[in-house]
Formats: C-alpha cells, sequence, structure tokens
C-alpha cells in the first residue's frame, strides 16, 4: 500500500503500522532510525501511536 511520510510516498506492506512506515522512511532516507522514534502526527494534526494501523493513502508527518 502507499503511504506518505514527510512528503515522500513509500510503499509498504499492508497491515504496517505507523512505526513501520517511519522505519520505511529513514531507510529510503538512508539515514539511520532514530531510537526511540520520535512522536508523528497524520494529516489532520492528530498525534498518532507508534503502533498504530494504517491504511492506503495515509499521511504522516514526523515531528523532528
Amino acid at each position: 500500500m502507499k503511504v506518505t511520510v514527510n512528503r515522500i510516498e513509500l510503499m509498504i506492506f499492508q497491515g504496517a503500522t505507523v512505526a513501520d512506515a517511519m522505519r520505511a522512511y529513514y531507510t529510503q532516507k538512508k539515514e539511520k532510525v532514530p531510537s526511540p522514534l520520535p512522536e508523528a502526527e497524520d494529516a489532520y494534526g492528530n498525534s498518532v501511536a507508534h503502533d498504530g494501523a494504517l491504511t492506503d493513502g495515509s499521511h504522516l508527518i514526523i515531528k523532528e
């Protein structure tokens, strides 16, 4: 499925969580995945949990 993280479109597996999308984002940018993962928001500015489910077309913003 396609999700967007910080304006970068990613293809991730069906059933992926917010944390999975964040890891894919850092991998795409060839950066080390931070530990702990930073906070994230959906396209509407709502905080999302790292274990939250995603659907095709989801948009995330990582609070860096």
